[in-house]
């Protein structure tokens, strides 16, 4: 009966395991109070940040390139497309800048949804300044410790001449 028991929940929940669950990325669904309030601005602005986080590297690239190559820069599409999560630190700053300038210009519920974006990218932006400076830290002890190293193996080497001698 053990046995049989614990088998059975194993292939349980080994098939749960198989399933993509309530939370899948692929579909992307917004409440129906939200997409019948009239807010079809900030519908529109979530559906492109969902598309935008499934989107490929070379996606993400070509269209960061050709909003940048177009006459009519929209700064606050260009400005999300360069806060994705693998967005590099120039990309980052870039499009703290592009939020900046266009903020102002946005209704009051837009404002609170690209102010997460900023506060995303001020987040990581830090982060990356704060990697930056342990890295350098890191380099100047290795530097150190091999300098170290060198001194120590020198007194060895005359110690080991002395004591031959």
């Amino acid at each position: 009966m053990n046995k049989s028991w614990a088998c059975g929940v194993l292939v349980l929940l080994l098939s749960g395991c198989s399933t993509t669950g309530p939370f899948s990325l692929g579909e992307f669904h917004l409440p129906r109070a939200l997409e019948a309030s009239g807010h079809d601005d900030l519908v529109y602005w979530l559906r492109l940040s969902d598309s935008i986080m499934q989107s490929s590297e070379g996606e993400r690239l070509r269209e960061i390139q050709r909003l940048q190559q177009s006459g009519q820069q929209d700064d606050l599409v260009l400005a999300l497309w360069l806060s994705h999560p693998k967005a590099n630190l120039a990309q980052r700053q870039q499009a703290q800048q592009l939020f900046s300038r266009a903020l102002p210009a946005v209704n009051t519920h837009l404002q609170q949804f690209f102010a997460i974006h900023q506060s995303y990218n001020q987040e990581l932006i830090t982060f990356n300044r704060v990697v930056t400076d342990r890295q350098q830290q890191i380099n100047t002890l290795t530097r150190k410790l091999n300098e170290l190293a060198t001194i120590d193996e020198q007194i060895n080497e005359r110690r080991y001449q002395e004591t031959g001698q």
